[in-house]
Parts: structure tokens; sequence; C-alpha cells
């Protein structure tokens, strides 16, 4: 009777096998689960997106003022510098 409860080596083997693609095949379907369960984007206000739209269009001035034409910035200048006045041109938009 205890000898029907040993596991040869390959009979071993083949059993943990056999498990670790069952948890390979249950952490794949749980990942799809996750990803068809996602919660829906929150719309922005209006605001925030007049905001964002006039940002934009703030950094192209303050780049094209702050940068050459072959696209390097201008002696003195960083981005960090760009980021200042995109702010500060935004705020007059």
């Amino acid at each position: 009777m205890a000898r029907d409860l040993m596991l040869t080596s390959d009979e071993y083997m083949a059993l943990m096998r056999l498990i670790g693609s069952e948890r390979e095949s249950e952490g794949s379907a749980l990942a799809l689960s996750q990803d068809t369960e996602a919660k829906p984007k929150r719309r922005r206000s209006k605001s925030a997106r007049s905001s964002d739209k006039k940002l934009s269009k703030a950094f192209k001035m303050a780049n094209d003022r702050y940068r050459l034409k072959n696209g390097q910035l201008r002696k003195g200048r960083s981005q960090s510098d760009i980021a200042k006045l995109a702010q500060k041109l935004r705020k007059k938009m």
C-alpha cells in the first residue's frame, strides 16, 4: 500500500511541470481579466483642457524665442528657462 503513494522521479518531475504550467496559465488569465475591468478615464474639465491648449501654444512660442534655427538652445538658456517663459506666456493668454 505504501508503494502506491510513492512516485518515481520521472512521475514527480512530470507532476511538477504540470503544476508549474497551471500556475502560469492562471497568472496570464488573471492579467487578462484585470485589463478588461479597467476603470473608464475621468473626463477632464473644460478649464483644464483649455489650459493645456494654451500651455502647448505657449511652449511653441517660448521654444521659437529661445532656440536657434538649427534647434539648439541659445547661449545661456536652458529648458528650465523655456518652461518658465511658457508658464508666463500662458498666464497672459
